[in-house]
């Protein structure tokens, strides 16, 4: 494929240390049944043997193109994909992860008839032993073109503050999506380092929202993900609620600068809430943790005045029953009744995982 010539899209995979999957995303790739794409494999610096890996297969199909660097994370790598990208659109797709035959035909179609700047769609989970959640392929397009309908998607990537927000919950992930990317190029969006803000595709998204004027929400599976004992999201660290908070404060500022007003801090706080429920989960499902060390950390957690004072001025009547039941027993300092509704349903959607 020449430097110039142009094509319908452009798919960034970001490599690292995953020399084991890399063919297998491939092969997924080389099954389209939509074949005007090009694929940027980006080498951040893998030390195994994935580099070479990428070589081979650029050389094998010209569709394929590989682009050596030095480590700096995910985030920036997919900036260097976006540097070289030439499709009229581009999507994200993780080096150990898959996608349907059908993704890019379907999704393509769908931006073609609407005229839609951006498609989102599902994603089920699987893990190298067979298990995986389950998938769906019958919900209908759902376009939305109106600046309060994309104002309430982009927000609600962070939080969703009641049930009726429920029809906005699409998520943030940037491998879910597919993007016109001139708005991308003509506004500068680019990714923020995971080193320094987690969840850095949600800020992706959310700019990218915020330069929209359609969106598609395509409520079928797929994208499929692997869930891997190794990786960011499957580690167990106590101390991610620094992280968190960190993050937190920097959602409030991108969302102040896009005009939100006082919803900003509404939507950090849900986002903060929302991700200490998914840490307490980790903590209380480890097998490598007393029952001792889960209870010492869930003191020092909703003691901490970050919490007290995240949860002051935050509208927990608006939650669902089991949210807000869990969240005011986290303020009422009780570890047992957290510790049955965490384990309960923790149980309840790990054996959908099947």
């Amino acid at each position: 494929m020449h430097q110039s010539e142009r094509v319908k899209l452009s798919v960034i995979v970001p490599v690292y240390r995953t020399e084991r999957y890399l063919e297998e995303i491939v092969r997924s790739l080389k099954a389209q049944t939509f074949t005007d794409f090009e694929v940027v494999l980006v080498d951040d610096g893998s030390p195994d043997g994935s580099p070479a890996l990428c070589d081979r297969i650029a050389a094998e199909d010209k569709r394929f193109r590989v682009i050596h660097k030095l480590n700096e994370g995910l985030g920036y790598a997919r900036n260097t994909g976006l540097e070289a990208a030439r499709g009229e659109y581009v999507t994200f797709i993780d080096s150990d992860d898959t996608i349907s035959p059908d993704t890019f035909a379907d999704a393509l179609a769908i931006l073609d008839e609407t005229g839609a700047d951006m498609v989102r769609y599902t994603c089920n989970r699987f893990t190298d032993s067979g298990q995986s959640t389950p998938e769906s392929y019958d919900g209908a397009p759902q376009l939305f073109d109106s600046e309060a309908d994309i104002r309430a998607i982009a927000l609600c990537i962070f939080d969703i503050p009641t049930p009726a927000h429920e029809r906005y919950d699409m998520g943030g992930s940037s491998c879910m999506a597919i993007y016109r990317r001139d708005i991308i190029e003509r506004h500068h969006i680019r990714f923020e380092s995971e080193r320094q803000y987690m969840s850095e595709d949600y800020l992706f998204s959310f700019d990218f929202y915020m330069h929209a004027r359609r969106v598609v929400w395509l409520p079928r599976t797929y994208y499929h993900y692997r869930v891997t004992p190794g990786s960011l999201t499957q580690r167990l660290n106590l101390n991610v609620m620094d992280r968190v908070e960190t993050y937190s404060r920097h959602v409030t500022e991108v969302l102040t600068e896009a005009g939100m007003g006082s919803e900003a801090l509404h939507y950090a706080t849900g986002f903060y809430i929302r991700a200490l429920r998914a840490n307490m989960r980790h903590v209380f499902m480890s097998k490598t943790l007393s029952m001792a060390e889960k209870r010492r950390w869930f003191h020092e957690r909703v003691s901490d005045p970050v919490f007290r004072a995240r949860c002051e001025d935050y509208d927990i009547d608006s939650l669902p029953f089991k949210q807000r039941t869990l969240l005011r027993a986290m303020l009422a300092g009780r570890f047992a009744t957290c510790y049955l509704i965490i384990t309960l349903f923790s149980r309840l959607r790990r054996d959908k995982l099947k």
